[in-house]
């Protein structure tokens, strides 16, 4: 079988993303082994202190339960409803798949890094290790998936920027929010995304692959 052109050069782009947030999480598990990384991201925690306010660590509080795994199962479900609906069966079965592997992935990553948590008042409760970020690999996998799989279904090139904004801006805040809160190091975030995106360009290839076969 062989690829179209573009198909080819979209196949090599995502190919060199995941190689990209391999080696990038890798420097990040060795580097937050160094005294001063962890230094500096305490120190940016602490830098956080002054735009903690009441209202602002209420609206935090609540927005990081966007990255949570209760809020997302049902997003999942509706989604793939509405990509049944659509009869876009690869994507019904990526979108939770993915998500599934993601869950796993993090946990077995967790448990070989073994990173303690900041030492400081969380602001929310949160267990276990800290690298990579639950919140932030659900985050960047979810709502990167959300656009890969939804955004060819838009037509109107402004609803398209909108829901690339929208699912962008999800994935930045619940990021945020983790530090802010102190249950996270700006580390823990960086590894989070690049392990979601990770799953995210693994599906795009999947689509590539799949697409250019049906032809």
């Amino acid at each position: 079988m062989k690829l179209q052109q573009s198909s080819r050069k979209s196949m090599i782009l995502w190919l060199w993303l995941t190689l990209t947030c391999v080696f990038i999480f890798l420097v990040l598990v060795l580097a937050i082994r160094q005294p001063s990384v962890q230094a500096i991201d305490n120190r940016l925690i602490q830098l956080l202190d002054p735009i903690r306010k009441p209202a602002v660590i209420a609206f935090f509080t609540k927005f990081t339960d966007f990255g949570s795994s209760n809020f997302l199962n049902p997003l999942i479900v509706l989604f793939m409803i509405y990509l049944l609906f659509r009869k876009k069966i690869l994507a019904f079965i990526l979108l939770p798949a993915v998500y599934l592997l993601e869950r796993g992935a993090n946990e077995i990553l967790k448990n070989w890094v073994m990173r303690d948590r900041p030492d400081l008042p969380h602001l929310v409760h949160a267990t276990g290790f800290s690298f990579p970020s639950g919140h932030a690999m659900n985050a960047s996998s979810v709502y990167g998936m959300l656009i890969l799989l939804i955004l060819p279904l838009i037509r109107k090139q402004w609803a398209r920027y909108v829901w690339v904004a929208i699912n962008l801006t999800m994935i930045l805040l619940i990021g945020f929010s983790r530090p802010f809160l102190r249950v996270h190091y700006f580390t823990d975030i960086w590894a989070g995304y690049f392990a979601g995106v990770f799953f995210v360009a693994l599906s795009a290839i999947t689509l590539i692959f799949v697409y250019n076969r049906k032809r």
